[in-house]
C-alpha cells in the first residue's frame, strides 16, 4: 500500500525536483520493461501448465465468463464515470469506451495465487486463461481500430489529425 501511495503521489504531484526529466523517462522505461517481463512469465507459466488440457468442455463456461467480465467492466467504467459526469473530473465518453474495451489481464496472476488445494482451481485457471486470451486476441487486436473510430489517433492517411471533439 505504501508503494502504491508513493506511486500515486509521484504520478500526480511529480518528483518535485528529486529526479530529472531524463531520469524519470529511464525509471518509466525500466518499469515498463519489468511489467513486460512479468506478463511474459505469467503467460509462459500458464502455457506450460495448460499445454495438454482439453478446452472443448469449457466453451460455455468460457463464453459466460467473457460476457460476465465485459458486463462487469462496463458497469465499473460507465457507472464510476457517471458519478463524475458533472464535475471537473468528468471522463470523456470516448475515453470511457477505451477504458471499457481495454481488457483485463491481471486476473491470471490472481488465479495463479490461489491455493493448489482449492476445489476446481484448474477449471478456474483454464477459464481465466481463455478470458485473458480473448482480451489479448480480440480486444488487443481491435483497440487501434476503436481508437481511430473514436478519433483518438489519426486515421491511416498522411493527413495530420486534429481533435475538435472534447467528448
Amino acid at each position: 500500500m505504501a508503494t502504491l501511495t508513493a506511486g500515486l503521489l509521484l504520478g500526480n504531484l511529480g518528483s518535485l525536483g528529486a529526479i530529472s526529466d531524463k531520469g524519470r523517462e529511464e525509471v518509466i522505461s525500466f518499469w515498463e520493461y519489468v511489467a513486460f517481463l512479468a506478463n511474459s512469465l505469467i503467460f509462459l507459466m500458464i502455457g506450460m501448465r495448460l499445454a495438454h488440457h482439453d478446452f472443448r468442455s469449457l466453451v460455455l463456461p468460457t463464453l459466460a465468463a467473457i460476457a460476465f467480465a465485459l458486463l462487469r467492466r462496463a458497469l465499473a467504467v460507465y457507472g464510476c464515470s457517471a458519478l463524475f459526469m458533472r464535475s471537473r473530473w468528468r471522463i470523456a465518453s470516448a475515453h470511457q469506451h477505451i477504458l471499457f474495451w481495454g481488457g483485463l489481464r491481471g486476473a491470471l496472476a490472481l488465479v495463479l495465487g490461489l491455493p493448489a488445494t482449492m476445489p476446481e482451481r484448474e477449471t478456474l485457471l483454464r477459464v481465466t486463461f481463455a478470458v485473458v486470451l480473448f482480451s489479448v486476441t480480440v480486444q488487443g487486436v481491435t483497440v487501434t481500430r476503436l481508437l481511430r473510430r473514436l478519433r483518438q489517433i489519426a486515421p491511416r492517411t498522411s493527413e495530420p489529425f486534429r481533435d475538435t471533439e472534447t467528448s
